[in-house]
């Protein structure tokens, strides 16, 4: 069973059950200091209009939740400083971090990704990405070992291992949601297709949990060079 199909169970079983599980964070805001330090990717507008397009319907009838907007959907490839309230002291690494990535990214080829259909877990609805090759888990295996090099792998993903390439677009942030009949919304999307890309660039960007677009910074980009032939 592939990781979106794995987490599609578990959101059935959830939603089916007790029903989505409420993020407490998005009841206070203002209050929730997790930020952290993640290195991304973005969909081009195209692809992130289709996603709105599918998101919009959701957003009226299910008024109150959390819906991502446009501006904050990414595709997240590893976390160095995860999103925590102690994040103040693991920036004070981020100078070594950053050399980290700048040394391993270096001569990195682009790779493609490929968006379609959409999965969910217990708190989340993501649309689902497919990798076209073997670019980005090799971008993943070599970030982890050069940080494992310098000592710091277990900097590395410390809330999961990242090994999807999926964009969240939707959390829960009341109680009360209809999960049987979310499920049915989205059973209808599981094959719908958003769109494929290249990804030429990685970002490495601070934000709070949500990947929030008032407040992220962009610390550093870096390029990617031409996409490796194939054999």
């Amino acid at each position: 069973m592939g990781i979106y199909d794995q987490l599609w169970a578990e959101a059935e079983e959830a939603f089916a059950g007790a029903g989505p599980q409420v993020d407490a964070h998005l009841a206070d805001r203002a209050r929730d200091q997790r930020r952290g330090v993640s290195l991304i990717f973005r969909p081009p507008p195209a692809v992130q209009a289709r996603i709105k397009d599918f998101l919009d319907p959701l957003a009226e009838e299910f008024p109150g939740q959390h819906f991502y907007a446009p501006a904050e959907f990414h595709v997240t490839v590893l976390t160095p400083i995860s999103g925590t309230e102690r994040w103040r002291r693991d920036m004070r690494e981020l100078r070594v971090f950053r050399e980290i990535l700048r040394e391993a990214l270096r001569g990195q080829p682009a790779f493609g990704v490929e968006f379609c259909g959409v999965t969910a877990a217990p708190n989340a609805v993501m649309v689902q990405g497919f990798p076209r090759d073997g670019g980005l888990e090799q971008i993943r295996a070599g970030l982890r070992r050069a940080f494992a090099e310098r000592g710091l792998g277990g900097r590395l993903d410390r809330r999961y291992r990242n090994a999807a390439a999926h964009i969240t677009v939707m959390r829960f942030s009341r109680a009360g949601a209809d999960g049987r009949r979310l499920l049915a919304r989205l059973e209808a999307n599981r094959d719908r297709e958003f769109g494929a890309m290249p990804v030429d660039t990685l970002q490495l960007v601070w934000s709070d949990w949500y990947a929030s677009a008032k407040g992220l910074r962009v610390l550093e980009e870096f390029p990617l060079g031409r996409p490796a032939l194939a054999a």
